[in-house]
Formats: C-alpha cells, structure tokens, sequence
C-alpha cells in the first residue's frame, strides 16, 4: 500500500551517490514523497495575488489551468489585462520553479519528461457540486480523456498554498492490485494495437491532422482502459464504500508528489492547491515493467501501444 516519505530539507542537501534513483524508485513504487516546506523560493506577494483568484463559471471545468507550451491560461474570470497577465506570470514561475526543483531530484526522468499542464484549484474540495465522473472526492487513477498519454505516467507535484487548512487526501489500493481484481472481468481489455491496415491508415490521418494543430484525440487501447477505468471506479459504489483506505492530510505549506495513474486517490478537502503535471515516457522509468501499461499487456496478452506512435510522442 501506498506509503509517505517524508522528504527532510536535510535530505535534499546530503550528498548521496543514488539520492535521485532513491526517489524515483519511491514514486515507482507507489509511494508519496512528502515534503514539509515548500522546498524552492515562492514570494508572498504571489502566494497572496493567487488566494485572491477566480475562477470561471463553467461547471464542467474543475480548475484554473496555464499551459506552459503555448504560455497562456484558461478557465479564469479576469477583471482586465493587467490582472490577466499576472496570473499569467505567476503561475508561469511556479511552473518554472517546481520543474527546476524537479529535475534535480528526479534527475532519471528530466531529460525525457514532457512538461504538462499547471493548474490552480481555488475552490473548497468538500461538497463541490461537480458531476460524478468530474468529482475529486472520489477514489480513482488519473486518465486525462482529451490527452492521451499512449504509456508514459502522470507525475503530479503540488503545492497546499492554503495558509490555515491542510489538504485531505485518502488513497487506496495501487494500479496493479486494481488490474488484476477488475481488468479482463468487469473491465473488458480493448483490442490490440496491432491494427489492420485500414485502422493504421486512419491513426496516420488523424496523427497528421494533430501534427497540424487540429484538435484530434488519438487515443491507444491503453488510453482507452484508462479512461474506462476511471469512471468505473468513480461509479462503482461498492468500491467506493468498501476498499481499503487510507487517509493523509497535507498542512499549509507542504508539497508532495505522486504517480497518480498508479495510486488510487481522492481529494476529500481543502482549498487552493496549486499542482504540475509531468508525463513520462516509459523508457525514462526504473522499473518500465511496474508502470501501468506493462501490467495491462502483461495481463491481456496484448499489445496496448504503438511504440512507433509512443516514441515520437516523447
């Protein structure tokens, strides 16, 4: 089961010669790295502008987002440009500065890591009025249904920027225990990757449609179960009810980071965490033969990626 460790500002200066493969081996794992104080510089002057924040009315939208590829920010209520373009600056900082820390202690993964999107989560977990599948206070391993990560993982670093309330977290069995209870009997495995000729000429469409900045979801057979397995564990009462859990609370201040396609989780409540994601690939992992996607060829026989598709992606 899913452990913390407590990372120390001590443990961050000492010299050890397999420090950042120590950490990696602790995510790949399934464990938390916890970290009690913001381990890099963030001003007040930005802590307090964020409290301030608003975030759009959509109710399909759970987050204010800022997309450090195109450097621009969605999902905000803006009382004007000025206003706009701090936010902008600030959580591009943000991204800057947890991507630096990042790299230096997750050194394996830096080189090969894709940067994700950020994101800033103003309102009060508890009792959101979200749809089922949108909810974050239920148990569930992240899939994002518009990003297809085509195998690599979702490392997410964040940050409780709420200066009284910790952030309350329950997680529960890991991806693996959770693949071999339901993948292949109440979640039916997709077909394999190994498409007919017509269906590879289709994928190469649409994978040349995206090159060209149309917005095509070109989703694998491993997408595909991941987002199914999503929402069957959002809706799946009895699970919800009956697993195992385990309950974490994040004070003010803290960060922690997490595979959370492979830790099962939910946020129960809390209010302003700001979060970045990072996808990586496989081939930068440790142990490529625990991460999601090898479980599920391992378990169905199949292959659930293009690897030509997935190396070109990375």
């Amino acid at each position: 089961m899913t452990q913390l460790i407590n990372v120390k500002q001590d443990d961050l200066h000492q010299e050890h010669e397999d420090k950042d493969f120590r950490f990696c081996r602790e995510l790949e794992k399934g464990n938390i790295l916890f970290f009690p104080q913001t381990p890099f510089s963030f001003p007040k002057d930005e802590i307090d502008f964020l409290l301030n924040q608003r975030q759009g009315s959509s109710k399909s939208r759970k987050n204010i987002a800022y997309k450090p590829q195109l450097d621009k920010v969605t999902n905000h209520t803006s009382e004007g440009a000025e206003e706009m373009e701090r936010l902008r600056m600030v959580l591009s900082n943000f991204s800057t500065r947890a991507t630096q820390f990042l790299s230096q202690i997750l050194s394996p993964y830096a080189s090969r890591w894709k940067l994700d999107y950020a994101s800033f989560r103003p309102f009060q977990e508890k009792g959101r009025n979200l749809r089922l599948r949108a909810r974050t206070d239920l148990l569930h391993v992240d899939a994002f249904p518009t990003r297809p990560m085509h195998g690599s993982r979702i490392l997410r670093f964040f940050i409780n920027l709420n200066p009284t309330e910790g952030r309350r977290w329950i997680t529960s069995s890991p991806f693996a225990q959770l693949a071999q209870e339901f993948a292949g009997k109440a979640l039916s495995f997709p077909r394999s990757s190994a498409y007919s000729l017509g269906q590879r000429l289709e994928r190469k469409m649409k994978g040349m449609l995206a090159s060209a900045g149309l917005k095509v979801t070109l989703r694998s057979p491993y997408d595909q179960f991941m987002l199914r397995m999503h929402h069957f564990l959002k809706e799946n009462a009895d699970f919800q009810k009956n697993c195992p859990k385990f309950h974490w609370e994040f004070p003010p201040g803290s960060c922690w980071a997490v595979f959370t396609d492979q830790v099962s989780h939910a946020a129960l409540s809390g209010q302003y965490a700001l979060e970045q994601t990072f996808l990586v690939p496989n081939k930068a992992l440790l142990y490529p033969d625990q991460s999601p996607v090898s479980i599920l060829e391992r378990l169905s026989n199949r292959n659930m990626i293009d690897p030509t598709y997935a190396e070109g992606l990375s």
